[in-house]
């Protein structure tokens, strides 16, 4: 867990006694994601497994286990007033989510938005792997809350963004910062809602927000380039030069200017006062040091090793 606000949990439940697993799956659940029935294809033995990034009311869960049945009933969707809502990405397997009026099917390259106002039942077989990011309702706008399941495609355009960002959330968990993390995820639910909405004219300020919060996401990985990032993105290099251009900067400059902060939070942080200056500009995604101190200079008027001096001084 990195941060004061932000964790990061983890539970198995083959860690306990077959006999328990299906109260404490329900117990875990229902902790994450409210009021919700459960119907256990095989109750004994029952075997679920998840991964819990939380900070406040942001929260991203990666989840696995034997085939099972949740349902949202309408009185709980009435009184528990949970109005967030959940997107559900696959990533091994199809989720089911039905209601009275049909049901929809996704797989990997897809997902699903339900809102917890709502009745829905959501249900996959052995083995589906799948992301649930958790997003108040007041960061979506009013007009396109979903009341009931929307499919998106997550391989192209925006939604390719939002698969990229939510596997980078998910991959450096324990790497982030809170602060890290509730950008990305803010972020990400920005973006969610801009797939969900109709209008395309209003999505420009949204793809700005969702590259630099790629980008901080990604930064310390020495591959990323203007011309990766836009691969990541689904995008065109020309798109995002436009995107970095609304947001005031260009692609290399919100790669090295992102680099250079983590660097100088390292730098800053005692508990890394053993790690060279070399280890921390090639952690922060600098192939070079002399590269590195260059640029550290350039930003900050000063080398990486005064500034550690400084820092080690206060």
């Amino acid at each position: 867990m990195v941060g004061t606000d932000y964790e990061v949990s983890h539970l198995d439940t083959s860690e306990v006694e077959a006999s328990d697993r299906p109260d404490l799956w329900r117990e875990h659940v229902r902790f994450n994601h409210g009021g919700l029935d459960f119907v256990f294809e095989r109750p004994s033995g029952f075997w679920g497994e998840t991964v819990v990034q939380r900070s406040g009311e942001l929260q991203l869960v990666e989840f696995s286990s034997d085939a099972i049945t949740y349902e949202r009933r309408a009185r709980a969707a009435r009184t528990d007033d949970d109005r967030s809502l959940r997107v559900l990405v696959p990533r091994t397997g199809e989720l089911r989510v039905t209601r009275p009026d049909g049901e929809v099917r996704v797989g990997p390259g897809g997902a699903v938005a339900v809102s917890m106002t709502s009745a829905f039942a959501l249900s996959h077989g052995a083995g589906a792997r799948a992301w649930v990011v958790s997003v108040p309702e007041s960061m979506w706008p009013r007009a396109i809350i979903p009341r009931e399941p929307r499919v998106l495609d997550l391989r192209s355009g925006m939604g390719a963004v939002v698969a990229s960002m939510t596997t980078q959330l998910s991959a450096e968990r324990r790497q982030l910062s809170e602060t890290d993390f509730r950008e990305v995820t803010a972020a990400l639910a920005r973006l969610l809602a801009q797939c969900l909405a109709d209008d395309a004219t209003e999505r420009w300020p949204e793809l700005a927000q969702a590259a630099v919060a790629l980008v901080r996401a990604q930064s310390d990985d020495p591959t990323l380039t203007p011309s990766s990032l836009a691969r990541r993105l689904g995008w065109s290099l020309r798109q995002v030069q436009s995107v970095a251009q609304a947001a005031g900067t260009t692609p290399s400059e919100m790669i090295r200017s992102t680099r250079l902060a983590r660097a100088r939070a390292r730098l800053d942080d005692p508990a890394g006062v053993h790690r060279s200056v070399a280890d921390i500009a090639h952690a922060s995604g600098f192939g070079s040091v002399s590269t590195f101190n260059g640029a550290f200079r350039d930003a900050y008027g000063l080398s990486p090793r005064e500034a550690r001096a400084g820092s080690v001084g206060r």
